[in-house]
């Protein structure tokens, strides 16, 4: 059983999630909002990555996908023994240029979390909040475009509409590294990446990713879906990147995955 204290209602985003938490934990029950919306309301978990010998979780293939001739190499990266380059979220100690390694997880790795994710709905936007890294995403859902000359980020640029039952974002602008954190897979600065989320049941979520990224694959491919489940008994709990947890002698990545699920 997984035990959770309870989250202090300090900063920004979680005085949003404090404010809106009674109104969403309400509307859990239905699968549609007043106005029509589709009901994403709560706090999720993805129980259905697969998991592999050590404990460690596949989220994306490393063989198998529909690659730009040569670059397989690209998108499995290849290990040289520097903690820097080799570790999934780059988390390693303070070398010599005084570099600790900590970045944050962006897209995709973000909503391939296996840790809490708690998902808000004011008017116009999904807002996500991320327990591991504690990182958020407020998605305009209106239907807009992206913005024109848009700077790479961790997170890249999202916009986002809801299509019948499903909610679909769509992400560009990704600075390129890593694409997961199990598999060393890599992305370039063109990764395009789409989101679908379906409330399946009262306490379940479908949940697939399209990944397109010209300078590595032919076409996008589909990963998922993946199942979530709904958790409204459970807080959002504060999770970062800290040197005590990671340093020179120790890197405990396993941190990021608390593995809520248990199959």
């Amino acid at each position: 059983m997984h035990l959770r204290s309870p989250a202090l209602c300090i900063g920004a985003f979680m005085i949003v999630t404090c404010l809106m938490t009674p109104s969403a934990e309400g509307q859990s029950k239905g699968l549609r909002l007043a106005d029509g919306t589709p009901n994403l309301s709560g706090i999720w978990v993805n129980t259905s990555f697969k998991r592999l010998d050590g404990g460690v979780l596949e989220r994306f293939p490393s063989s198998g996908l529909p690659f730009q001739p040569g670059r397989a190499d690209v998108w499995n990266l290849k290990l040289n023994g520097d903690p820097h380059h080799d570790e999934p979220l780059f988390y390693a100690g303070v070398n010599k240029d005084g570099d600790f390694g900590c970045r944050p997880p962006g897209m995709p790795q973000s909503s391939l979390t296996a840790n809490a994710q708690q998902f808000l709905q004011p008017a116009g936007y999904l807002l996500i909040i991320y327990e591991g890294i504690h990182s958020a995403r407020m998605i305009p859902m209106d239907g807009r475009s992206h913005a024109s000359d848009l700077e790479p980020t961790f997170l890249g640029d999202s916009v986002g509409r809801y299509d019948g039952d499903t909610a679909v974002i769509d992400t560009v602008a990704v600075r390129a590294g890593m694409s997961d954190a199990g598999d060393h897979h890599m992305h370039s600065e063109t990764a395009h990446y789409i989101e679908r989320y379906r409330r399946t049941g009262p306490a379940m979520m479908s949940f697939e990713l399209t990944t397109d990224d010209p300078k590595v694959f032919t076409k996008p491919w589909v990963a998922g879906p993946w199942k979530l489940e709904l958790h409204p008994e459970w807080t959002i709990v504060e999770g970062n990147c800290e040197d005590a947890v990671f340093s020179s002698t120790r890197r405990d990545v396993n941190v990021l995955d608390y593995l809520h699920h248990s199959k």
